[in-house]
């Protein structure tokens, strides 16, 4: 989950909702000039600068991205320059107790693709989003609520071969995987911290990674488990990702020909703090 080259080569999926969301969202909301801009959970940077950036209006103040992962942010910053766009290190899952002029001053309008089901505790999460937007701010979120790699951990952590490595798989399990109503119970969540909620929906998506070895490396530049798991053990704990995300897909599109496409729910979120 940590290697930069990796995600960044593997990330189609990713890439091909942030823009669809943007596409639909961006032109809806209220900008202003000098509006300061944060993108939280950017990983490599390219989606932040490749693709939000140019869709920003051309009087935007700053564009921050941040991430809890120093590589990621390392590689971000050496890739992507721009005298308004910066990279740095951030944990939304934490307390916000920065007193840096760039987080007290606040932001307009606050973005995160593929990042929030990372993090166990939404409340926090989304109380920090709140306190980090100034009035009036507006945030975009996107991410999962049900894939087959939440399957997949929750299958591998129960075997005797790869439990050492994983006893804390239900931290990397999205809140809403089990959920009958993963929009709804978002929706309240920002509600209750005081967002008004213009759009929350969960949405049934489909992507076809085209061969099995696209599959097997997006499943590689995800796995948080990796960087636990001995080197000489990793193209086997790989082959049995692959094999336990075979079985959910084969099961869910109830085929048996050779699987590459995944059915997944994505929750998209717009609201703003009055």
């Amino acid at each position: 989950m940590h290697n930069a080259e990796l995600y960044s080569s593997s990330h189609g999926l990713q890439k091909r909702d942030a823009v669809q969301v943007l596409t639909e969202y961006i032109d809806s909301m209220n900008w202003k000039p000098g509006d300061r801009i944060l993108d939280v959970g950017c990983g490599p940077g390219f989606v932040t600068s490749q693709e939000l950036m140019p869709r920003l209006p051309a009087d935007f103040g700053l564009l921050v991205g941040a991430d809890v992962s120093p590589i990621m942010v390392q590689h971000a910053s050496k890739m992507y320059t721009h005298p308004k766009l910066r990279f740095v290190e951030f944990d939304l899952s934490k307390d916000l107790r920065s007193t840096s002029e760039l987080w007290t001053q606040g932001f307009d309008k606050i973005f995160s693709f593929y990042c929030l089901h990372w993090i166990p505790d939404h409340r926090k999460a989304v109380s920090n989003i709140y306190n980090l937007l100034r009035t009036g701010g507006e945030t975009l979120l996107v991410f999962l609520a049900k894939c087959p790699a939440f399957k997949v951990y929750s299958a591998q952590r129960l075997k005797p071969e790869w439990q050492p490595y994983m006893e804390d798989a239900h931290r990397f399990i999205s809140p809403y995987h089990q959920s009958s109503e993963p929009g709804e119970e978002f929706s309240k969540v920002l509600q209750d911290t005081g967002f008004e909620v213009i759009d929350c929906e969960c949405r049934t998506n489909e992507y076809n990674y085209n061969t099995v070895g696209c599959l097997k490396d997006s499943l590689r530049a995800v796995n948080p488990f990796l960087d636990r798991i001995p080197t000489e053990l990793h193209e086997e704990y790989l082959a049995d990702c692959l094999m336990e995300a075979i079985k959910v897909t084969e099961r869910n599109n109830n085929i048996g020909a050779e699987v590459t496409s995944i059915r997944y729910e994505l929750i998209v979120a717009y609201a703003r703090k009055t």
